[in-house]
């Protein structure tokens, strides 16, 4: 999501830094390289301090995330969706940042413990805590995000997998659940057009620490994704139903209650059929 939010932010003439590391693929944001409002920071080379220090910053927006699939460490995954967060926070609170919006996980509503990504839900639960805690010296807005997918999506993710496996290799066949969960799939562009607004929300909100949950407020069952996909790519691939067993903690249905969000102004534009042709049409 954070190239989307990036080239949203330009063009609404905000000017943007990101931080970044050395080696970060840039393929994503090649348009906007050499914006006269963006900037470029390396973290593994420079002291990101530097650039609180250098720079009247009003808000920090953490997007970033670290899912613990194998080959991740726990310890990676805590660097990148707990220590790193708090460490810009806390830059954040020294050198007089306004806001912090922070992107939270459904995994993390209704006490769901999903033991797929246990380590990842654990560390978003964990800086939720710590954020409600620096509340108290910067104004924090948590986004507990529902199932975000979009063009250029990583192949690694859900949606990204099976748009590449349905549409574009048309594989034989794809193994697949019975597809009975549901998912609340939310295009990325209403996402971060639902960023932009809470950015201005919060320089008149006297809240010190809010939540907003974001997603369309519609659950689909992931069946009807695959069966979308597939009719929309007129693909020979056979969807496997059932071929993969649900887990034992399986979340069988999670959807967004945007009330909050739908209050401010905010509207979700895009259905799921005109966002899986988005899609697709971005990986050909």
């Amino acid at each position: 999501m954070g190239c989307n939010l990036l080239h949203k932010l330009l063009a609404n003439n905000y000017e943007v830094i990101v931080l970044k590391r050395s080696f970060s693929k840039l393929d994503r944001i090649h348009s906007v390289l050499g914006h006269h409002n963006l900037t470029l920071f390396d973290l593994d080379i420079g002291n990101v301090e530097d650039v609180f220090a250098g720079t009247a910053i009003d808000s920090i927006i953490h997007t970033a995330t670290e899912y613990g699939r194998p080959g991740s460490s726990i310890h990676q995954v805590l660097e990148t969706n707990l220590v790193y967060p708090i460490k810009l926070i806390e830059l954040g609170i020294k050198y007089g940042v306004k806001s912090f919006i922070n992107t939270d996980s459904y995994f993390n509503k209704e006490n769901f413990r999903y033991s797929h990504l246990l380590n990842y839900s654990l560390s978003k639960r964990s800086l939720v805590s710590w954020l409600k805690n620096l509340s108290e010296h910067i104004h924090v807005t948590n986004v507990v995000l529902e199932h975000l997918y979009g063009p250029y999506d990583d192949e690694a993710k859900f949606v990204g997998n099976m748009i590449h496996n349905i549409a574009i290799k048309q594989v034989a066949r794809i193994a697949l659940t019975h597809g009975h969960q549901k998912r609340d799939f939310i295009y990325v562009d209403d996402a971060t057009d639902a960023y932009l607004l809470l950015l201005g929300h919060m320089k008149h909100s006297n809240a010190r620490y809010s939540e907003f949950q974001l997603g369309t407020g519609q659950s689909i069952p992931v069946r009807t994704l695959a069966e979308t996909i597939k009719d929309l790519s007129s693909s020979p691939t056979i969807l496997g139903f059932g071929d993969i067993e649900y887990r034992s903690d399986e979340i069988m249905d999670s959807k967004a209650d945007n009330t909050a969000l739908m209050e401010l102004g905010w509207r979700p534009h895009v259905t799921l059929q005109d966002g899986v042709i988005k899609t697709i049409n971005s990986y050909r």
